[in-house]
């Protein structure tokens, strides 16, 4: 098996360094650069081969969200996560319409830094636990606009769409349902299509104004 190339992108290097000691050691992953701005990113990016490219949502040059619609024209092949200390609706729904398949915070530790650059890797989606209780925080004492109606699910896809909203992964629920991965994939382009919802974010959303998030 490859080792998976990372690269970091952030203004400060005292996170550069906290996270590179993650690396240490790690037969899976391997950390083969990092930058403080897009400059030295994206002349690093014509020499290194990078599989995962995690960037800081705010920079001194150009923004992470930024840097990320680039990098998706000329390196659609990189895999981009988005690291913030900061997390509101508008980065997170930005960060997933430039592409982004996660969303982590800076106090994530090295065991859920992990797991969630394996998920990546496996072409899922990944929202730290500090995602999730952010989003419950600013919804759960919201109306919901459109009062969940029974019939728009089936009763499969409510329970699909709760274990993604408590941040399961593909497999998780798999195993958790006894059905294929396959499966919760074609369930959830159903609920999103159905709900006419764009992403993972929005999903969470919806599960969370309609109660069915057990978050």
């Amino acid at each position: 098996m490859s080792i998976i190339k990372v690269y970091i992108v952030d203004d400060h290097q005292i996170v550069i360094d906290g996270l590179e000691t993650y690396f240490f050691g790690n037969k899976k992953f391997e950390l083969v650069g990092f930058a403080n701005s897009s400059k030295k990113l994206f002349k690093d990016l014509e020499k290194l081969k990078i599989d995962i490219l995690i960037l800081d949502i705010n920079l001194p040059d150009l923004s992470g969200i930024q840097i990320a619609r680039i990098v998706k024209q000329r390196y659609n092949s990189i895999k981009i996560v988005f690291l913030s200390a900061n997390i509101d609706e508008n980065s997170l729904n930005d960060s997933t319409e430039v592409g982004g398949m996660g969303y982590f915070t800076k106090d994530i530790d090295e065991e859920e830094f992990f797991i969630g650059l394996d998920k990546i890797n496996n072409n899922e989606s990944y929202y730290s636990k500090g995602i999730h209780n952010t989003l419950f925080g600013a919804y759960s004492n919201k109306t919901s606009k459109d009062e969940f109606a029974s019939d728009i699910l089936s009763q499969r896809e409510v329970e699909v769409i709760k274990l993604f909203a408590d941040g399961l992964s593909f497999k998780e629920i798999a195993n958790e349902l006894c059905i294929s991965t396959r499966t919760v994939e074609s369930h959830k382009k159903n609920i999103l299509d159905k709900l006419e919802l764009k992403n993972t974010i929005e999903l969470v959303k919806y599960a969370i104004l309609n109660g069915i998030s057990s978050l």
